[in-house]
């Protein structure tokens, strides 16, 4: 399993990148089919305090991807928080699926090798980033899910029963949404 810590405008004492692996890699102890943590720990400077941290968590279970995030005035703390965090949503986790009873779990995700980005296409587009992935058919139920656990609006994926590209996201009203594209 791998475990990344990044870090960004961090000037706190002591070896935080080594507090943080050590926290997070006792994870692997609640759900064994982890296959990567990835840390991104920033120190970010407020008006109203002098510094605050922010510590975002990406688990890779096998292509399923949980996030969590906490803020805190203290670094270490704040690494303590996210992996309780992640602690609590690996228990959602396991109780909507079934996970560590001898069953491995089909991967939905494999990370692509992704192409280096051209200045130039960046300025004219305004796109500053560009993520490529493999994706599964899947249920609208299982999108869903996947949306909730890595905290996001909208999720692509291809729907199982007709092989299209499909995409759902949350509506303003907290309800779920499905964009399904026809030929013309």
């Amino acid at each position: 399993m791998q475990i990344q810590v990044i870090t960004k405008n961090l000037k706190v004492e002591g070896d935080i990148k080594e507090y943080a692996e050590k926290k997070l890699s006792k994870l692997t102890k609640y759900l064994n089919s982890i296959t990567s943590i990835k840390l991104d720990l920033v120190e970010e400077k407020s008006k109203s305090r002098l510094h605050t941290y922010s510590a975002q968590v990406t688990l890779n279970v096998n292509g399923f991807l949980i996030r969590g995030e906490q803020k805190g005035d203290d670094a270490y703390a704040t690494v303590d928080a996210v992996a309780d965090v992640m602690e609590r949503l690996i228990d959602r986790y396991k109780a909507r699926y079934e996970v560590n009873k001898g069953r491995v779990p089909e991967s939905i995700r494999k990370p692509v090798n992704s192409e280096a980005r051209r200045e130039d296409e960046e300025e004219k587009t305004g796109v500053v980033k560009l993520k490529r992935f493999t994706i599964k058919p899947m249920t609208v139920g299982e999108a869903i899910d996947q949306m909730e656990f890595i905290g996001h609006d909208f999720f692509v994926y291809i729907n199982g029963d007709n092989n299209s590209i499909n995409v759902v996201y949350k509506r303003k009203d907290g309800k779920y949404g499905v964009l399904q594209p026809e030929s013309a």
